[in-house]
This record gives structure tokens, sequence and C-alpha cells, in this order.
């Protein structure tokens, strides 16, 4: 019996089916050599997605210059995609596969058209890959392949971002601000109406330009942590505090849920203050006017757990890309959010991320730090970056 899928089908070949179809390509050394020469990634995948080549840029990418570990594999699980090991079937056939680009590109070339589409991959050691898919079809001693080429945009996909947030939001914060001065210039008298005001677009601007650095660095594993003793509801309260007067919180009530037991965690107090600031700028955004977004802290036997609630569902087709780098529902170019508060709490914080939206009971996003793994005791973070 064959594994469910939820998107794209199952079947796979045996090995022995896999090495006679990559043999029956040497009758194509000529066509092999000059894809060897391109710089990007090539593959020749079968009906069931399966490699069967692999260019020279794609084996030394994985270290086998031989690429006798390519064969047979699906795309997602040589990058080793997070989603690859969801579903019984691998890669292909998770939901989440449903909004990929890559696999989506590879079916439309085994139906005989020629398919580009952008791909977002993350691994299941925090990093992202932003892939260009051409993907073509190509028949050969009576069989139907996929002629795949993968071409890297992540340096494209980060200066989008960038030029999205230099050039669009700071411009806006700054304008604001320029707007408040240039009221108090010509009305000194309202220096005390207009003062939190200024004060609050300059500390916007100012968060934005250190959010930016703060994931590049993160992203270059520059980073450095410094773990120290950190309590639970002080940190909660400063949280909620840099918000209550944030123009995302007009109309809305800001609460830190009643806690059994504050504790105290060895974190990165700053990182930590950082991502869960995130996830409540977030939640405010989402939420109408009248609206509570609740901020809590909880610890179990082995585990501290943070957490964020708002009273709305996220739909379905956002959740599955949710954690991607350069997704949004923002607009094209925002996607750093979510993306960069799993970053910091995966990577750095030695935390998972996690989440459960419903329409009934809302959306909870949770920091879970295992003590076993040392975090909350006198441990170090499972990566610490340059110091």
């Amino acid at each position: 019996m064959l594994p469910a899928t939820l998107h794209a089908p199952p079947e796979r070949l045996t090995p022995g089916e896999i090495l006679r179809q990559s043999a029956d390509l040497g009758d194509l050394a000529g066509l092999a050599a000059l894809l060897d020469c391109m710089p990007d990634w090539v593959m020749i995948l079968n009906e069931q997605r399966q490699i069967i080549f692999g260019n020279q840029a794609l084996r030394a990418f994985v270290g086998e210059p031989a690429g006798g570990n390519l064969l047979g594999k699906r795309p997602g699980e040589l990058l080793d995609c997070q989603q690859a090991g969801v579903a019984p079937a691998g890669c292909g056939t998770s939901e989440a596969c449903r909004t990929c680009g890559a696999v989506n590109a590879i079916l439309g070339a085994l139906d005989g058209k020629s398919v580009v589409h952008e791909c977002r991959i993350s691994n299941t050691t925090i990093d992202a890959y932003d892939l260009r898919i051409q993907a073509s079809p190509f028949r050969w001693q009576g069989s139907h392949y996929a002629l795949v080429i993968a071409v890297d945009i992540s340096d494209e996909k980060r200066r989008q971002v960038l030029e999205r947030i230099f050039f669009h939001d700071l411009l806006n914060t700054a304008g604001n601000l320029q707007g408040l001065s240039e009221l108090i210039r010509t009305n000194p008298a309202s220096v005390a109406e207009f003062s939190q005001d200024l004060h609050e677009t300059a500390e916007t601007l100012v968060n934005e330009i250190r959010s930016q650095h703060l994931l590049l660095a993160a992203e270059r594993n520059e980073l450095p942590v410094k773990f120290s003793p950190t309590e639970s509801q002080p940190l909660l309260e400063s949280v909620a505090q840099s918000y209550r007067h944030h123009s995302v919180a007009k109309g809305k009530t800001i609460a830190i849920a009643p806690a059994p037991a504050p504790f105290t965690i060895a974190t990165d107090a700053t990182l930590l203050h950082r991502v869960l600031s995130n996830l409540l700028k977030n939640a405010l955004e989402a939420s109408s006017p009248g609206a509570t977004i609740e901020l809590g802290a909880a610890e179990s036997a082995d585990r501290f757990v943070f957490w964020c609630h708002n009273s709305g569902a996220i739909p379905r087709p956002i959740q599955l890309q949710l954690f991607q780098r350069s997704f949004s529902t923002k607009g094209p170019g925002r996607g750093v959010g979510t993306y960069s508060i799993r970053l910091l709490t995966e990577r750095y914080l030695g935390g998972k991320v996690s989440f459960v939206s419903e329409p009934t009971t809302g959306t909870r996003f949770e920091l879970s730090f295992s003590k076993n793994a040392g975090v909350g005791s006198t441990g170090l973070p499972p990566h610490r970056g340059k110091s």
C-alpha cells in the first residue's frame, strides 16, 4: 500500500530502476558535459520526481564528486527541506508542498510545459534557500523527464526586503518624524502636545533599523549572544509597555496573563525581547480595534514557554508559508517578521517556535525552551555566532 499524499503523487522507483535510468543517460555524454559547465544547479528528474542526474555544481554542493548520493532523491530531500519529512511519501507530498514553487514547476514540466516558479525552502538547520526554478519537459528513449535548473536568488530576495524597508517603511516613518518636527517648529507651544508622538516615531525608526541589522547579522552567523538569568514577568511587562502607545496598538488592549509562578530563564534577554516584540506587533497588526492581545509565560517540569494570543485566525494557505523568508501578507518584500522569529529562537536561543490558529480559538504562538537542553540553567545556546 502506497503512503498517503496531500499533493504530488507518492510513487517512487526502486534503486535498481533509478540506476538503469541513470545509465540510459550515459548516451547523453555530450549533454552532461555541457550541463557540468553551468554554474547553477541542474537536475534531470524522472516521472516520480527522483533525481537521475545532477551536474557538477550540484554535486559540489552536496560534497559528492560522483553524485552517487543524489540518485533517487527528490530535490527537497537533497536540500533537507523541513517538509520532506512531514508526509510518509516525502518531498512533494505534504500539505505545505501545495504552495512549493519547486514541486509545482516539476509537475508542470512532467505535464509537458515549461514552467518558472520561485521556491523558498527552509531546512532542518534553520537555513533558508530562495531559488528560481526553471523546469522543462525532456524526453529520452520513450520516457518523460524534467530538466530542472535552480538559480540561487537569496541575495536578490534580501535586497528586495532591504529596499522595501529602507525605501518605503523607513521613509514613511521618517516622513512622520519630519511632519511632527515641522508642527513643533511652526508652533513651539505644541511641544508638550506632540512630544510623546515624536518620541514614539523616533523609537520606531530606530527599531526598524536595528531589526534589519540584527536579521542580517543572524543570517551571516555573526550575531553574538549573551546568556544571563532573566526573569519572565519583568520581560513580558517590558515587551507590553514598548507597544502600549504604539500606533499599531491604537484602540486595542495588551494584557499580561496571570502567571502561577514567575520563573527565571538563562537566555539572551535582548534577543528574546526582540522575538516577543515581533510576536506582539504581528498580533496587534492582525487585530481589529477593541481586541485584546495577551502575552504570557509558564514553566513546567521540563520546559519554559512564552506565548502570544490574539482572537483572529490565520487562513490555512498563509499558515503553510508563514515562516518562509520573503513571504508576507503585507505585500512583496515584507516577509521578515515570522522568519526572523524562527531564526532567532531556534538558531540562537535554543528554542522551538510553534503556533495554533483556529477560527474558534484564535491564534497562539509559542516559544518553547527545554530545560534539558541547558537553556534555563547555566547552559549555552546551540549557536553562539561570532563574538
